[in-house]
């Protein structure tokens, strides 16, 4: 494979796939192992995955190491959601209350995530936490870029389902 296409595609996706393992509770060293890991193994196998693929062939490389790392440890998947907007809000005195309310949100939301599908919780991540179009989530994870609109649609409504069923 073309060096010069390696390089740019980890320049350009490196950093979305650390903070989507940081989002996912692994810490700052464990994420840049697992960047790191991956585009080693893409590099090593890379004759044999299609250039329109690399992105979504490395961003399974490095789920599959986290979700191994996690196994190792014996650890459950935890969900990072704005945690130091919570923490830079009491250090600048602004109202408690709404910081403690904002930080059980993040909780509940948390909570919600970890019972819907796996697919639905990572296209969630993207699209809302990580802010990325459709066009590169699609691109990140291999997909048509309808096939990403039918099934956040479907995690959408899955997620309101079981919001729903919390608040009961």
């Amino acid at each position: 494979m073309d060096s010069h296409l390696l390089l740019e595609i980890y320049r350009k996706q490196a950093k979305l796939i650390y903070y989507y393992l940081k989002k996912n509770g692994c810490s700052h060293e464990d994420a840049e192992d697992i960047v790191h890991e991956s585009y080693t193994k893409f590099i090593a196998y890379s004759s044999s995955v299609p250039s329109d693929k690399a992105l979504s062939y490395i961003f399974t490389i490095s789920m599959n190491e986290f979700k191994k790392l996690l196994r190792k440890r014996g650890k459950e998947q935890s969900i990072s959601i704005d945690d130091a907007h919570f923490w830079n809000n009491f250090a600048n005195d602004q109202d408690t209350e709404l910081s403690v309310l904002t930080n059980e949100m993040n909780h509940e939301i948390a909570l919600v995530l970890d019972r819907i599908q796996e697919i639905f919780k990572q296209l969630l991540l993207l699209k809302y936490e990580l802010e990325l179009s459709y066009k590169e989530i699609a691109l990140l994870l291999g997909m048509k870029e309808e096939t990403v609109r039918t099934y956040l649609f479907r995690a959408r409504k899955e997620f309101q389902k079981k919001w729903r069923e919390l608040h009961e």
